[in-house]
């Protein structure tokens, strides 16, 4: 069936603004999701980047200045200072605070989730080098743990075998309950959310023969298909493999695997903003509460929810997306609500968190919101008034309250919506006040 839709638009933000990576898949330039085109049913499925971790994706990333900048900055800096400051917004140099002393420190990334035993831990991905040396190869990838409540460091650990800068990461939560984290699309590490322990993954660990010759190149497959990766191995062969549930498909099918039959399945419930429609514009985005069938681990399609317009039928979600998705049932948990730029950031059964613009206006600031799950009715609302909040920015839930992560600092924000802290990490790492 030929191709109908007349602009390109990301199915996350809206924008016009794409690159082609390769026929019919897209990187929005607004946003950085990615997505792709299918002629079957003109569905646009999405790679989301920048969240709950991403960010993915999320925050962009500064370019390094030129190393004939950073030696100048050193060299007055040792002069005047006795201190090497490299004073970009995403790298800085290690001070008499959390980072060691003769260290340089490029922070790449925040994310924070909740431990087995309910303390929010917040995490600093980045890689560190001796400042004697001004070659990046030098630098060693590291994780610092923070207790996102007391800011006090937890745990960190060197990662020996992240060599260089960090030029990209990424990193989820599958159905085991364990985080997975891939590192310049190389090197795969398993987090324990009880012991905080990090193990690299190695093809061969899975015990499949397909891998046993292990990862040429290692990335989370779209997050919109569930616990996946993508992999190609060291004979240049390309799998998308679900760990969990041991399944292992080309990247033909893995499409279709959403429409096998679970062996255990059960009903569970979601949240998800709609997204933006060509066909109907002025249609407001809204906040839909679904029930599908899953088992974790197994392939899925998480439902896409956009306002159509196909041979005269209108429709939220299709049929075909419907099946593909095992979808029992949805409704509008706030009819009537405006939202801009909206998010979710965390769920559980008795609430759920969101973030969102109250309007269209380009100088609105973002605010957070706490809902009641079974009602819709609000519980409390924030705002900053420093407009720190942004579309990517990630949280986790614990007994005080939630803990609200940007790019850079961390947000303490108490059961009653009330902000009880905030910490700049960057700065922390760096040792600065």
């Amino acid at each position: 069936m030929p191709k109908h839709i007349k602009t390109i638009k990301c199915p996350q933000c809206g924008s016009t603004r794409a690159t082609q990576l390769r026929e019919d898949h897209y990187r929005c330039d607004s946003c950085s999701t990615e997505f792709y085109l299918d002629s079957d049913d003109i569905t646009i499925h999405h790679k989301i980047e920048t969240e709950p971790f991403h960010k993915s994706a999320a925050s962009a990333r500064l370019k390094r200045l030129p190393l004939a900048i950073l030696a100048v900055t050193v060299f007055f800096s040792l002069i005047i200072m006795g201190l090497i400051t490299l004073g970009r917004s995403r790298e800085g140099s290690s001070g008499m605070g959390i980072g060691e002393s003769g260290m340089s420190y490029s922070i790449e990334e925040l994310a924070t989730f909740t431990t087995t035993a309910g303390r929010p831990i917040v995490v600093i991905f980045g890689s560190a080098r001796p400042t004697s040396s001004s070659n990046v190869d030098d630098a060693k990838g590291f994780v610092s743990f923070f207790d996102g409540e007391t800011q006090k460091l937890v745990k960190k650990i060197e990662l020996l075998d992240v060599k260089g800068r960090i030029q990209n990461m990424d990193m989820r939560r599958f159905g085991d309950g364990a985080f997975y984290i891939v590192f310049n699309e190389a090197h795969l590490y398993r987090l324990d959310p009880s012991t905080l322990d990090m193990t690299e993954v190695h093809g061969e660990d899975y015990k499949r023969p397909e891998l046993s010759q292990g990862f040429a190149k290692v990335v989370f497959y779209y997050s919109q298909f569930g616990d996946a990766l993508e992999v190609k191995t060291n004979l240049g062969e390309s799998f998308v493999y679900y760990p969990i549930a041991d399944k292992i498909y080309t990247e033909r099918e893995a499409y279709f695997a959403p429409l096998e039959t679970l062996p255990a399945p059960k009903v569970a419930t979601h949240f998800t903003f709609s997204l933006e429609s060509s066909d109907y514009p002025n249609k407001q985005l809204q906040l839909i509460r679904y029930r599908r069938l899953e088992q974790d681990g197994y392939p899925c399609e998480y439902p896409r929810f956009q306002w159509r317009s196909w041979d005269g039928e209108d429709f939220l979600i299709s049929s075909t997306s419907e099946k593909r998705a095992r979808l029992q049932g949805y409704e509008d948990l706030t009819p009537g609500a405006y939202y801009f730029s909206p998010g979710v950031l965390d769920t559980s059964e008795d609430q759920i968190l969101i973030t969102f613009k109250p309007t269209a206006a380009d100088d609105a600031k973002q605010m957070l919101r706490c809902l009641d799950a079974q009602t819709g009715k609000v519980l409390w609302s924030y705002s900053d008034d420093e407009n720190n909040l942004h579309g990517g920015s990630v949280a986790s839930r614990f007994a005080g309250g939630y803990v609200v992560v940007n790019n850079r600092s961390s947000y303490v924000i108490s059961n009653e919506g009330k902000l009880v802290s905030s910490t700049d990490y960057r700065k922390l790492i760096e040792g600065r006040s």
